[in-house]
């Protein structure tokens, strides 16, 4: 096995059990390890920058952070990568999913960008809540349809959709992403959520960003995923892990399974017998 110089991990249901916590002086005594051996550990997630440095707040100048789903790279506090969208690709999208979807089917509308997350001000107070956990600052806003970069001062990265309980969520994503521009890719995040960006913009092309920065080669990464989003990290090296709790078609795509789900600290056993 090469010398593993990279880990990178999915948060929500890889690396975070269902009550969003995890096993702190279990991960810290593991990261002071990595440091060690100059190994780097990097959260790759598709909620924002804020909320991953939040997650890991004893250590999070000396990691490295991929958000977004690979359209925003962080090494420590230093802003390395951005993938924006424009304005009028941002408006498109909103107006698709408009035009496709009744308002009773769309619980939430989520514009995310590197300084913000910006929700319609009328937005439901239920699900403004689960908005709250996933991103910050969450920003109410009059209009998403009408939402200008430079008014706000931020450069947009990601569109957020999620269904309501009972929409058939699979085909409600076939319909969007059948519609969407070329350029555009829509990826499931879980959690009926449909998470759609720059076609480029993966954890693949995060990763890829930071090995450039430390020199490391696809066989000395070491990744872990549950979900379609990271599909794209865990087909680029041997040393990638499916979660135990991820669908069968994921973990089919996966080098390895861990022992154990995200609720057993998975992710934690893993590293600490590779490592």
């Amino acid at each position: 096995m090469a010398m593993i110089k990279l880990v990178a991990v999915d948060m929500d249901g890889t690396f975070l059990r269902d009550d969003r916590t995890y096993d702190k002086a279990r991960f810290l005594d593991l990261f002071k390890r990595m440091q060690q051996n100059h190994i780097h550990f990097v959260a790759a997630s598709g909620s924002q920058y804020q909320r991953l440095r939040h997650e890991f707040t004893e250590v999070a100048d000396n990691m490295d952070f991929i958000s977004q789903n690979g359209a925003i790279v962080h090494q420590g506090d230093q802003l390395k990568e951005i993938m924006p969208l424009s304005d009028q690709q941002v408006h498109g999208v909103i107006a698709t999913i408009s035009h496709l979807f009744a308002e009773q089917d769309v619980s939430q509308e989520v514009v995310s960008g590197l300084n913000g997350t910006y929700v319609n001000a009328d937005m439901d107070p239920e699900a403004l809540k689960i908005v709250k956990y996933y991103y910050r600052p969450v920003i109410s806003v009059h209009s998403l349809a009408q939402l200008v970069g430079q008014k706000v001062n931020d450069q947009f990265t990601k569109i957020a959709v999620n269904f309501t309980e009972g929409v058939d969520f699979q085909h409600a994503r076939t319909v969007l992403k059948a519609q969407l521009p070329d350029f555009l890719s829509s990826e499931n995040s879980g959690f009926n959520t449909e998470l759609i960006g720059l076609k480029e913009a993966t954890k693949r092309s995060g990763i890829q960003a930071l090995q450039t920065l430390y020199n490391i080669a696809d066989d000395e990464v070491m990744t872990f995923g549950d979900n379609e989003n990271d599909l794209s990290m865990l087909t680029m090296t041997p040393h990638s892990y499916a979660m135990k709790n991820a669908a069968a078609g994921i973990q089919q795509q996966a080098g390895n399974v861990t022992q154990f789900d995200n609720n057993h600290d998975g992710v934690l056993a893993a590293m600490a017998e590779a490592l």
